[in-house]
C-alpha cells in the first residue's frame, strides 16, 4: 500500500470541505446539483440511515462529495429524486463508496437503482492485499496518517437538526474519497486490476437490484441437512412466509420470529396450539397472533410434494478435508502472488461447491463465482488440482 501523509493543501481543501458543507433541502437545488455533479468524472456517494427496528433501512442523510465540496441532502424534506437515480444511472459518472454493501441496499429500496460504474474502496483495498475489510478510519490512518473522529456512527440521524458534530462526520465520510480513489486506482492500474476490481463492483450493484428469492432462505440454516425430508419442507414453507411477513410488517425477521423456533417447529412438527407453545423461545404474542397461521404452515409443508423440495446441501465428507487443504493452499499461494485478500479472489462457498461438483459428478464445474476474470486467475488451476486427484 502506498502510505505517504496527506499533502497539506489537499488536507486544507478537504477541511475546509467539511465546515462549508450543503445543507440540500429542496428538490430544485438537488437537480441542479445533479445536473452539475454529471458533469465530473468522479463523485463520491453515501448514506446515513436507521435500521433498529425495521427490515428496511429508513434514509436520514445521503451525502456527496464532488468538486471538492461536500453536500448533505436530506431525504425527509425532498420527495422527488429522480434526478439524483439519473446520477446513479449515469455510466459516465464513476461513484466513488466505501463499504457500500448497505448503501446499494438503499438505494434499491428506496429508489429502485444501483450506482451504474462503481469503485468501493474497501473492495479496492482487498484488491490490493490489505485484508476484506478495512474500515474507513483505518484508512485514512495507513493511507495518509490522518486520524478521523468516528463517535458520531451510531447516531440518530432522523432527527432534525442534525447537530454540528453529525453533520462534520458525514461530510468527512465523502470528502477524502476523491483522494483514496487517486491512490489506489494507480496502483491497481499499476497491477492490472482496475478493471477486474470495477467488474466486482458492478456485480454487487447488480446484485443488490435483484429481487429476493424468498423460496431459498431456509439454505442458509447450517443444520438443516440433518432434517427429514418432511422437516425440511415444513422448515422451507415457514421461513419463505416469514421472508414475506417481514417485508410486508417493514420488521426484522427475528421480530416475526427466531430462527432456533423455526427450526424447532420443523423438527417438532407440532399439530395443536398446545404443542406450538411447547415450542423453543416461542414468544406469547407470536402464539396469540400467529399461532394458527404457523400451524396451517405446517401441514402446508407436509402436505407439500418432497421432489418440488430444493435439495439441501450435506457437510463435505470428512475424506475430502485433504483435498480441501490443498486446493486453500492453491489459493493462498495464488493470492500472496497477487497481493489479494484470498477471501476475495475465491469465497469459501465457491471452493466447496467446486469440489462438490467433483465429488457428485466426476468433473469438477466452476461455479459462477469462479468464472470471468477468475477464470484464468485461479479456476482452471483448481480444476487442474482436482483433476490430478484423478
Amino acid at each position: 500500500m502506498i502510505n505517504r501523509p496527506i499533502e497539506q493543501d489537499q488536507l486544507a481543501q478537504c477541511q475546509q470541505a467539511i465546515s462549508e458543507a450543503e445543507w440540500v433541502s429542496s428538490h430544485s437545488r438537488l437537480a441542479e446539483l445533479c445536473l452539475s455533479w454529471r458533469q465530473s468524472e468522479r463523485v463520491a456517494v453515501d448514506t446515513e440511515f436507521q435500521r433498529t427496528d425495521t427490515f428496511y433501512p429508513i434514509p436520514g442523510l445521503i451525502q456527496v462529495g464532488c468538486h471538492g465540496c461536500a453536500y448533505l441532502i436530506d431525504p425527509q424534506a425532498i420527495a422527488d429524486f429522480s434526478p439524483f437515480i439519473e446520477l446513479l444511472n449515469d455510466t459516465s459518472v464513476l461513484k466513488l463508496v466505501h463499504a457500500g454493501s448497505e448503501d446499494l441496499e438503499l438505494f434499491a429500496h428506496c429508489y429502485g437503482a444501483t450506482p451504474r460504474s462503481l469503485f468501493d474502496t474497501q473492495t479496492a483495498c482487498a484488491f490490493l492485499g490489505q485484508g476484506l475489510s478495512i474500515g474507513y478510519q483505518r484508512l485514512l490512518s495507513t493511507l495518509f496518517e490522518l486520524e478521523v473522529d468516528k463517535h458520531e456512527t451510531r447516531s440518530d440521524w432522523l432527527q432534525r437538526p442534525l447537530t454540528d458534530a453529525q453533520q462534520r462526520y458525514a461530510a468527512e465520510d465523502v470528502v477524502y474519497l476523491e483522494i483514496i480513489y487517486q491512490r489506489l486506482a494507480t496502483r491497481l492500474k499499476a497491477e492490472g486490476k482496475l478493471d477486474w476490481l470495477l467488474q466486482e463492483c458492478q456485480q454487487a450493484a447488480d446484485a443488490a437490484l435483484q429481487p429476493a428469492d424468498m423460496d431459498s432462505y431456509f439454505l442458509r440454516f447450517k443444520q438443516a441437512w440433518k432434517l427429514k425430508p418432511n422437516q425440511l419442507s415444513v422448515l422451507q414453507t415457514l421461513s419463505s412466509w416469514r421472508e414475506r411477513e417481514a417485508r410486508a410488517r417493514d420488521i426484522p425477521r427475528n421480530f416475526v420470529i427466531h430462527n432456533n423456533t423455526l427450526q424447532s417447529i420443523a423438527i417438532k412438527l407440532p399439530r395443536t396450539l398446545g404443542a406450538l407453545s411447547g415450542v423453543e423461545q416461542i414468544r406469547g404474542r407470536t402464539l396469540s397472533a400467529d399461532g394458527a397461521k404457523l400451524l396451517a404452515l405446517v401441514q402446508q409443508g407436509l402436505d407439500a410434494p418432497l421432489a418440488a423440495l430444493a435439495s439441501f446441501p450435506r457437510p463435505l465428507p470428512s475424506t475430502s478435508n485433504a483435498v480441501m487443504k490443498r486446493l486453500k493452499a492453491l489459493v493462498q499461494q495464488c493470492a500472496d502472488r497477487l497481493q489479494i485478500a484470498p477471501e476475495l479472489l475465491v469465497r469459501r462457498k465457491d471452493l466447496e461447491a467446486l469440489l462438490r461438483s467433483q465429488l457428485e459428478q466426476g468433473e469438477a464445474v466452476l461455479p459462477e463465482g469462479l468464472q470471468g476474470c477468475r477464470e484464468a486467475v485461479i479456476g482452471k488451476s483448481l480444476v487442474a488440482e482436482l483433476a490430478s486427484e484423478h
